[in-house]
């Protein structure tokens, strides 16, 4: 017999003494139900991914940004945009292709302009169709403002910089393949 088939003949069966304590007038049928009880479920683990990233992936993805700098296999551009992502991604935890690549700049220079900069996601742009907020610490804060020309409103955008409505991920990458 299914737990489910389980629980129906349970219920059926409590209702039944709670029908025949009501009609008889008699409160001993209701002390049966205390026999009826279904055994507690027992709830599966789940199982933590071994996709979790760590502070030394974070460091490391940060060291490798910079050797390829030092080896000139990557120009200071490229090295600020990928430092802003890798950062960004890793103090909230947002999906790269999910949330990242989805988000504009122009949000970003909203979240910026707030005392407390918080960006604001909207459902088009989470995985799960949910609306949500995700505070931008200040080390990230911190990685998007050199990007004057993408984040500062006061600064011309030069061709190799992003509009306001385009991509975040794009933007950062340049190159991103989404």
């Amino acid at each position: 017999m299914s737990t489910f088939a389980r629980r129906k003949v349970v219920n059926y069966s409590k209702a039944f003494l709670k029908y025949l304590a009501q009609t008889r007038f008699d409160s001993r049928y209701e002390a049966f139900t205390l026999f009826l009880a279904m055994p507690k479920a027992l709830k599966e683990r789940k199982h933590v991914t071994a996709r979790i990233v760590t502070k030394q992936d974070v460091e490391n993805t940060l060291a490798v940004i910079e050797q390829a700098t030092e080896k000139e296999e990557i120009d200071e551009y490229h090295r600020i945009n990928y430092r802003a992502i890798v950062l960004f991604g890793a103090f909230t935890g947002q999906r790269p292709l999910a949330i990242i690549a989805r988000l504009t700049v122009g949000q970003f220079k909203q979240a910026l302009s707030q005392d407390k900069p918080v960006l604001d996601i909207p459902l088009e742009c989470d995985k799960i169709r949910m609306r949500h907020y995700s505070p931008l610490h200040h080390q990230v804060v911190d990685a998007i403002e050199p990007r004057g020309a993408i984040i500062s409103p006061d600064v011309g955008v030069s061709d190799r910089r992003a509009q306001p409505s385009q991509s975040f991920g794009r933007s950062l990458f340049g190159h991103c393949h989404h």
